[in-house]
């Protein structure tokens, strides 16, 4: 009996080794070969080299984004394209493990994000405070930012924030994936089919000017993209970040202002309140029918208020 359960275990073992290791077979290593077709350009940093892309007149007041958890920075392609024609500078980057960023091994928590902004601003040599743009788990690391740095943000502006209401973080899925060892089979195995599952993906409805402007699946093909989300899903938590929120209430005299759609399956729309209770100076929007992918599917009626609240204005 104990040799029979001995040979079930290590049959069970060598059927997960062979089957992780299939998975990933495929993936190619993100060196200079493939990082030709990028657009933009690199930044060596502390961490590695960061991709970016720098758009809008060399004069132009700096407005710098950052994007939330898988999709990469040309998510804010329709949004930066309506502040460069407003006259900014627009400033986006592709966070490690995404786009066309190196994938350090992390962890990828709350500490790595900050690092990873203040070491792009440093690169630029931007000492001067700069509006910021948080989209999803972008959100988190803006707030992060501002509360640990003050000095170096003048302006916040928030889509559809991670960390209050979001989800299904806690579900028992989610849950299971952030255990060692299982999950990393688990999201080796199935996590490029769970990400481009994803229903906000299915854009067949949509006119092509309010798609995304670049290929998700393309970043999937590099070691490492895997891992950095893994990582982050076990070491930045989405949800349940009030603390984030409240210290640039308490601490700054950042003004804030976020934009959330009532359609949005990822980030439930009681986020709004929740974030109106924890600062209230915050100028909060709601967009009626509006999902996750708002900042592109909906930028005619959003892009008006970035460009408003960019120049200094109320934002309607």
């Amino acid at each position: 009996m104990v040799r029979l359960l001995l040979w079930t275990v290590g049959l069970v073992a060598a059927v997960l080794l062979v089957t992780y290791w299939w998975a990933g077979r495929n993936l190619k290593v993100l060196d200079a070969d493939a990082r030709a077709e990028a657009p933009g350009a690199f930044l060596d940093v502390s961490g590695g080299t960061l991709h970016y892309l720098v758009q809008g007149s060399d004069d132009g007041e700096i407005v710098v984004m950052v994007h939330g958890f898988s999709t990469p920075s040309f998510i804010f392609e329709q949004n930066a394209a309506a502040l460069v024609d407003a006259g900014f500078r627009v400033v986006r980057y592709d966070h490690f493990g995404r786009g066309w960023s190196d994938r350090p091994k992390g962890p990828y928590d709350e500490a790595f994000y900050d690092r990873e902004l203040m070491d792009l601003l440093d690169g630029f040599g931007l000492s001067d405070p700069v509006r910021l743009v948080g989209l999803s788990m972008g959100g988190p690391i803006v707030m992060s930012f501002a509360g640990r740095h003050p000095e170096r943000v003048s302006d916040i502006f928030l889509l559809v924030p991670a960390g209050l209401d979001v989800t299904g973080g806690n579900s028992g899925a989610a849950k299971l994936v952030r255990v060692p060892v299982i999950g990393d089979w688990i999201w080796r195995v199935f996590g490029r089919g769970i990400l481009l599952g994803n229903s906000q993906l299915d854009e067949s409805a949509l006119d092509p000017a309010n798609r995304l402007q670049g290929d998700v699946a393309r970043q999937l093909d590099f070691r490492g993209y895997g891992e950095a989300l893994l990582s982050t899903m076990r070491h930045f938590p989405m949800s349940d970040r009030a603390r984030l929120f409240s210290t640039v209430s308490d601490k700054t005299k950042i003004p804030v202002v976020a934009v959330f759609g009532d359609a949005d399956d990822t980030i439930a729309v009681s986020s709004a309140a929740k974030l109106v209770a924890l600062i209230p100076r915050a100028d909060v929007r709601i967009i009626a029918g509006g999902t996750h992918g708002l900042n592109y599917q909906r930028h005619a009626e959003v892009n008006p208020m970035l460009v408003e609240w960019a120049s200094g204005a109320t934002v309607d």
